[in-house]
Formats: C-alpha cells, structure tokens, sequence
C-alpha cells in the first residue's frame, strides 16, 4: 500500500508516541498492579504546627515499599504518621497526600525499617516496627504525642514501646530483666555478651533486646 508523506508522517508520529507510553509503564513502580487499589485513600488533611514538629516517624529517606491489599507496590514516597497509626503516600500525580486504609494495608518498609500490622489492641490491627523474629518476635510501638509542659511549648515528642511476642502471649519489656526472665538459667551468660558487645538497655533498648534475643535463638535457650 503507498504511503503519501503525509500519511508516513503521521505513523512514525504514532510509533513515537506508543514507545514513549511504554517505556513510561515500564519505568513506572508495579505499573502491572491494581494501582486503583493503592490510590484510593482518602485524602490527607490533617493540620500541625511544623514549629512544633510533626507527627511523622522520623526518617532521611521516604522511598520505600507497602504491601496493600495483598500486593506490593515498591519505590513510592512513604510517611508513618504514628500519632494517628495512618500511613501516607501521593497520589498519581504527586500532588495530594492519601491516606491508606488501614484494612487493606499489611506490612510496609521504609528507609530499613520494617513495620507490620498485629491486631494486639484492636481487631484491626496496628503498626509496630518488627525488631526481631523467630521462637520470639520483638516489636516496637512508636507513638508520638505533643507534650504539654509548662516550661516549655507544646511539641511532638516521640516514644517507644517494646513489646514480646512469645507463647502466645504479649509481654511489655521496659528493662533488660524483663527480657533475661526468658531465660533465667543463661542470664549470666547474656549480660556477659552485652558487656562484650557494649550494649546497655538504658542507652539502646531495641538494640540491645535485638542482641540477647538471637543469642537465645542461636542457642536454642
């Protein structure tokens, strides 16, 4: 069939544009996913005062990953907000903060910091920081709160909780004792690996817990 040089204008026009709307798919994150699924949030409006700080969990780096609705969609902007236990993401265009439905949402990562959902305090379910996990799994709660205090403004203070996961039991850990009653028999033998590695609960608990908790696994206590 002969081509008038209008017409073989217009087709390699139209190749053009098909290969640059390919190569965008393949260059966007999980473009075979359900986007429609990650994108359907609610919008996130919420008002703070930024000279009083914010209630993000506090990280350099906001490209992670979320597993939502049973698929992962990676490389997004990602924000904790762990006063109201809400995660936020953009939109499609990179415009509008959503927030996910918690329902939907199973796990995500963000700048090495895993957090995963347990209904431990409502059916639903809640975000914890997974520390540690094998016989006994080690959770972190972050929760930030603005703190009234006379001398000084209102601003967001960020707190931990750690909390244990063994026998089917959930057990709050505010000191080292608490965790080596685990193993009472080998406590000696864990304060001295502490020691060895220069690990005090008092400056780093999460740390700490994580070190004397793969010793009991690697040692079978």
């Amino acid at each position: 069939m002969y081509l008038t040089p209008a017409m073989r204008k217009f087709t390699i026009s139209l190749i053009i544009i098909t290969l640059h709307h390919i190569g965008f798919a393949q260059s966007s994150p999980d473009s075979s996913k359900p986007t429609s699924l990650l994108f359907n949030g609610a919008e996130y409006v919420k008002q703070f005062n930024p000279s009083k700080g914010d209630p993000f969990f506090p990280i350099s780096n906001h490209n992670g990953s979320v597993k939502y609705h049973q698929n992962w969609y990676n490389n997004i902007e990602v924000h904790y907000d762990c006063e109201d236990d809400y995660v936020v993401v953009r939109d499609m265009r990179g415009l509008l903060k959503l927030r996910l439905i918690n329902e939907m949402l199973e796990e995500f990562v963000v700048d090495g910091h895993r957090f995963v959902k347990k209904p431990l305090v409502s059916p639903y379910g809640e975000l914890y920081e997974l520390i540690f996990e094998g016989k006994k799994t080690l959770l972190v709660k972050w929760v930030k709160r603005l703190n009234s205090d006379v001398k000084t403004t209102d601003t967001y203070v960020l707190r931990k909780h750690l909390l244990l996961l063994a026998n089917g039991k959930v057990y709050p850990i505010e000191n080292i004792s608490d965790l080596l009653s685990f193993s009472d028999t080998h406590s000696k033998e864990l304060r001295k690996v502490l020691k060895e590695k220069k690990l005090t609960f008092k400056k780093d608990p999460i740390n700490a817990s994580r070190t004397v908790l793969k010793e009991m696994e690697e040692k079978g206590w």
